[in-house]
């Protein structure tokens, strides 16, 4: 494959569910397809980290495979009650996924996104500009009511995908020429089963609000596009971009939930999928 200058590699949230963009990452690393950009919001923060800080896809799987909900999340215990889930568990768990010291030293870029609870702004974290640190991922994943903000400094953060589940436009400002986009769900109508109990119906509204963006995004590169194309926009230039999702639907129920055999299978799907989209 010819090999292109500038390639991000985005990636969205979806909780549990994120174990499909590793499957996707093998596929890349076996295709010899390498990011210069990573872009990841809430799960997708901490996959693109994770391959920034020098995971191979193996490394990777071997980190989602050990992975359980008691991994991730418990419910509060003895402190004051913020949120349905205490992320304790997350803070040690996210040194199984990232080398931070090799994050401290990479190449590549990586860009992560949170949203700021106080001003309501979606807000960057940029490699180029400041280290990342286990607490900018925990912002990114922070799911309101599910999970309790992070603070960093003055400034308290939910999860990215409040404000942008899929920033593919982070992608383009930071010089992309080939963007690969990975979605948790497919793209277009759902099928969503009526939710019978609270939790589910938590899960099913976090999943539509997770998937509200893209779509509006993608259409507004391909107007720039077309315009750049008809040679009436000198300010931007062509950006190429191909959306791997999801071949069957996944239960919302996994976006707060990791269980190791579901892993394995979103894995595996992840990597025909991309195969499927990006071979031909």
């Amino acid at each position: 494959m010819k090999e292109i200058s500038r390639v991000a590699l985005v990636l969205s949230g979806g909780g549990g569910r994120g174990a499909y963009e590793c499957g996707v990452y093998k596929y890349l690393e076996e295709a010899g397809i390498v990011p210069e950009i990573l872009v990841g919001t809430s799960i997708g923060a901490i996959n693109a980290a994770a391959i920034a800080s020098g995971k191979s896809a193996a490394d990777l799987e071997k980190a989602w495979l050990e992975t359980r909900t008691r991994d991730i999340q418990r419910f509060w215990r003895f402190r004051p009650w913020r949120s349905i889930y205490d992320t304790s568990p997350w803070q040690k768990t996210l040194y199984r996924f990232i080398d931070f010291q090799g994050l401290a030293r990479t190449d590549r870029h990586l860009l992560i996104t949170a949203t700021e609870v106080e001003g309501g702004a979606l807000r960057v974290f940029d490699n180029r500009q400041a280290e990342i640190t286990p607490q900018h991922i925990l912002a990114s994943c922070s799911i309101p009511l599910v999970y309790p903000w992070t603070r960093i400094g003055a400034v308290h953060y939910w999860d990215g995908a409040v404000m942008a589940n899929t920033p593919l436009g982070v992608a383009v400002d930071a010089g992309a020429d080939d963007v690969l986009v990975v979605l948790l769900s497919p793209i277009g109508e759902h099928r969503i089963e009526r939710p019978r109990w609270p939790w589910h119906a938590l899960a099913v509204t976090l999943d539509l609000a997770l998937s509200a963006t893209y779509e509006n995004d993608i259409k507004q590169l391909q107007t720039v596009n077309r315009l750049v194309e008809a040679g009436l926009d000198e300010k931007h230039k062509m950006v190429r971009c191909r959306t791997i999702t999801p071949s069957q639907e996944i239960s919302a129920s996994r976006i707060i939930t990791y269980d190791p055999a579901f892993s394995r299978e979103l894995i595996a799907r992840g990597y025909e999928d991309a195969r499927q989209t990006l071979g031909k």
